[in-house]
């Protein structure tokens, strides 16, 4: 009779691939080995990749399902590993990111039993899982309803993932490895136990209606927020659709980086120009910004400071929030309108010019001026002026490739790649983890985004403290071939909260705000076998990155900063935009 264990492990896996599953994040152990072995039967069908520690294969395949928008599963043993996802499992969940999590567990005698390595693993993850299954427990010989149940449960597991992370726990009895009468049971069953059919939601034409007729002549601003677009198809068809829309509305478009909307091919037929140095000019206190009265919104609520509060201080009539999943993103509560919006089903928008309204085109030609002068000034201070962090990142956006990969780390780096971060004819992807906006797993995330994107130019900028949290996460480059361009920002720790007001209360801030710890990160180059190369001027960083980003293999590139001459960088900066905005709406 066949080992009970191997049969179901054998029933649900087969089921999961017939439902879809591509890629799957496995770790070392022994409870979760019917599961590992019935995986290892689809090599080269999935790609199943191998990792040591929970917590960074968590991020991992984070990564992956972030750029494939599909799910990866996360396979472990009972105890303690399982806990370790949680992180991940957090950021998947703000993040609408899905990921199927399979843990092994004891069977029910050994719960509560003070059995070794056994805790509650029934709903572990809380309301952060939008599925908890807790699956059968074998049996040597099931009638045929339990094998359709473990069938249909794969293929439902697959369908709710849609809605974010789902978890299945499977208890198994030793033993755990096949037996001699286990070939009847190793035939893969490739036939798909249920089809989830789903409907495309016509949302364009919702957002059609609430963006025509009387609302055409009023001010107003077209916002792409993070994860805007999760892919370059997603983002080809909003840059047409969006582009249409600005020229008829007469709304200028502004986009984050990490959109994936700033940096796209443009099309002759619709000309898209995209914004993206307003955090540097929304503020002036002589234009007209404040005056917007729509604001059609994509993604997260804004990143920038300057936005979100234009977004709140603004009078607006219509705040129309379109949500690829019908959730809220609003932390202003100002929200009129919420479009559920499939950005693929924005492709056949057939907007159509108006003679009978009249499009105020002064509001848009001001914020187009203010744009341009703002990046003449960044242009030329970071050219001219002294080398700080955020010229750094600006030289990464510069040098990429157009067909590379940016990851940007909390906390810091996102928001410089935001403001620094230069429009181009792309399609550059950028990607960051901004549901829960933690600094832990950032370099395991981009790294599992490089391995959904083989072959393409990535680069992950980090601070030093997000590099000293994730060093475990550098053993993936080698172990599942995902080479990469780490840009690590060191200013010694924690340079975002000068930006805060307990920057003036001395000496708690320096005591335990600033999280100096004298490490010499060129030791984990050499650990991980990473190429160091440290660059703290522009030449020498410009040169190192152009290289890296070239060649095959992996390099860190460390750019040793100082928190307060990078603030007051980056405030002249911002001051010297701002007086130029000002006089240039003063003489309007």
């Amino acid at each position: 009779m066949p080992n009970a264990n191997t049969l179901y492990a054998n029933v649900f896996v087969d089921a999961l691939v017939a439902a879809g599953l591509k890629r799957v994040c496995v770790l070392p152990g022994s409870r979760h080995t019917p599961l590992i072995l019935a995986f290892a039967r689809h090599r080269g069908a999935i790609d199943i990749s191998s990792h040591l520690d929970e917590r960074s294969a968590a991020f991992f395949a984070l990564g992956l399902a972030t750029a494939t928008n599909e799910a990866v599963a996360l396979v472990c043993t009972s105890g303690s590993a399982a806990a370790n996802f949680f992180p991940a499992i957090i950021e998947a969940r703000q993040s609408r990111v899905p990921l199927l999590v399979l843990s092994a567990d004891r069977p029910p005698e050994l719960r509560q039993s003070g059995a070794n390595q056994t805790i509650d693993q029934v709903k572990l993850y809380g309301g952060a899982a939008a599925w908890f299954v807790e699956a059968p427990l074998p049996e040597a010989d099931p009638p045929a309803l339990a094998l359709r149940n473990l069938r249909t449960l794969a293929a439902r597991a697959m369908h709710k993932t849609v809605g974010g992370v789902v978890h299945i726990n499977l208890p198994f009895r030793k033993p755990f490895e096949p037996g001699d009468d286990d070939a009847e049971v190793m035939i893969i069953e490739r036939g798909e136990a249920t089809r989830f059919l789903r409907e495309k939601r016509p949302a364009a034409p919702a957002l059609d209606d609430l963006a025509r007729g009387e609302n055409w002549g009023e001010r107003g601003i077209i916002y792409f927020g993070h994860g805007s677009s999760r892919t370059a198809a997603e983002a080809r068809v909003l840059t047409r659709w969006a582009a249409r829309l600005s020229r008829i509305s007469g709304y200028p478009i502004l986009a984050e980086y990490t959109s994936n909307m700033r940096n796209v091919a443009r099309s002759a037929d619709d000309p898209y120009e995209p914004l993206g140095a307003y955090e540097s000019y929304l503020s002036a206190d002589a234009c007209e910004f404040k005056s917007i009265e729509v604001l059609i919104r994509f993604g997260t609520p804004p990143l920038s400071r300057a936005m979100g509060d234009l977004v709140v201080g603004a009078d607006l009539k219509h705040h129309i929030y379109c949500s690829r999943d019908g959730e809220w993103a609003d932390d202003s509560h100002g929200i009129t309108d919420l479009v559920h919006f499939d950005p693929l089903s924005a492709a056949p928008m057939p907007y159509a010019d108006d003679p009978s309204v009249t499009v105020d085109t002064a509001f848009c030609d001001r914020i187009h001026r203010a744009e341009k002068m703002a990046w003449h000034v960044i242009d030329n201070e970071v050219q001219t002026g002294d080398y700080f962090d955020g010229a750094a990142v600006y030289d990464v956006a510069d040098l990429m490739p157009p067909d590379g990969l940016i990851f940007a780390g909390n906390s810091l780096p996102v928001r410089q790649l935001d403001q620094f971060g230069k429009p181009s004819d792309g399609p550059i992807l950028a990607f960051a983890n901004r549901g829960a906006s933690g600094i832990d797993g950032n370099i395991s995330s981009a790294l599992g985004i490089g391995a959904a994107y083989r072959g393409r130019p990535l680069a992950a900028i980090v601070g030093d403290i997000t590099f000293y949290h994730d060093m475990n996460g550098l053993l993936a480059i080698r172990r599942c071939g995902v080479p990469v361009t780490i840009v690590l920002l060191n200013n010694a720790g924690g340079g975002i909260f000068h930006r805060l007001p307990i920057h003036r209360f001395e000496p708690a801030f320096s005591d335990y705000f600033i999280t100096a710890h004298g490490l010499d990160f060129s030791h984990a180059a050499r650990l991980y076998g990473l190429k160091y190369r440290r660059a703290d001027d522009r030449g020498a960083f410009r040169r190192a990155f152009s290289e890296a980003v070239a060649g095959s293999g992996s390099t860190l590139i460390e750019v040793r900063t100082d928190a307060l001459h990078d603030l007051r960088r980056r405030e002249r900066i911002m001051a010297r935009i701002r007086a130029e905005v000002e006089e240039m709406d003063s003489k309007d």
